[in-house]
């Protein structure tokens, strides 16, 4: 075989070895583009949720659902703590989470600064502020906590403190002197314990409650109907995701296996959040004369 030849068979096995290996590396493209995990596996994003709770209790009800959302969707969602309502106010005004679960006025307190887009919100119960005395009290009217403390979570937590406040004050003549305590259970456990007459609190949270709590308390006052917390994201976070998370979402509450985990999140029956239609109405309730803003540090 003379050289010519050796050369000629040289390169016809290079051209196929070359041909076999490019063909291997089109197919493992193909592959990792089929594959949700793999497109999102070097993004991470961050997702706040208002403080209602303590925060082990926030940890314990939303990781198993953030883990579920990964699994379907691919992409991953790290839970960022706050340890108080003005501090999560603090974090969206900035803009600092990815995706956020807000109360409804602090999606008219985001528009127009860092616009976070309503992607779901529970569509099996409406948000009705509450105001609770103990349950062998004699406190049976609200006139008569004119003038008097009440405990709220804080000033700017929209069924449990603004909607209430508002009112009370328009539409019944009854002004109260708020007290701060961070969360939704601080609220009924300073009822019960009695270093307060009475507390503002919403309906899904009190519901929520432990039955030996609830049953300590009696509801004297009921706000109207507003639609519930909205799950949003930030205007930063391509629509794939935002989609795909949101058709996560949904999927769970298909799965009955899963629907536990919306339950817990207060995300039951998800349908679609539009600011326009669900959260807008509130710009004209006067509720600005009853907020506190937050000082953003950068």
């Amino acid at each position: 075989m003379n050289k010519n030849t050796t050369h000629d068979i040289d390169v016809c096995m290079y051209r196929h070895t070359s041909k076999y290996l490019f063909s291997l590396y089109v197919c493992i493209l193909v592959f990792c583009g089929l594959s949700h995990p793999v497109l999102a596996a070097d993004k991470s994003y961050s997702i706040a949720v208002v403080p209602q709770w303590q925060p082990i209790i926030v940890q314990r009800n939303w990781q198993p659902f953030l883990d579920e959302i990964s699994q379907r969707s691919g992409v991953t969602l790290s839970l960022l703590q706050s340890r108080s309502i003005p501090e999560f106010e603090n974090m969206i005004l900035r803009g600092e989470p990815d995706f956020a679960y807000m109360n409804p006025y602090h999606a008219v307190m985001v528009q127009g600064k860092q616009n976070y887009i309503p992607l779901v919100r529970n569509g099996e119960k409406e948000l009705n502020g509450i105001l609770v005395v103990r349950k062998d009290s004699n406190i049976k009217h609200i006139k008569q906590l004119d003038g008097m403390h009440v405990v709220l979570p804080s000033p700017n937590a929209f069924g449990a403190s603004l909607f209430i406040r508002a009112f009370l004050e328009k539409f019944e003549n009854v002004k109260i002197i708020p007290r701060y305590v961070n969360t939704h259970a601080n609220v009924y456990r300073n009822v019960i314990f009695k270093t307060a007459k009475a507390g503002g609190g919403v309906n899904q949270t009190l519901t929520r409650e432990k039955r030996g709590v609830q049953k300590r308390l009696k509801v004297i006052y009921q706000t109207p109907s507003t639609a519930p917390h909205p799950l949003t994201a930030h205007p930063r976070i391509p629509a794939e995701i935002r989609n795909r998370v949101t058709a996560a979402i949904q999927s769970m509450w298909t799965d009955t296996s899963q629907q536990h985990l919306l339950y817990s999140v207060q995300l039951s029956s998800p349908v679609k959040a539009d600011y326009r239609e669900d959260y807008a109405p509130l710009e004209v309730l006067g509720l600005e004369s009853f907020v506190e803003r937050p000082s953003v540090q950068d």
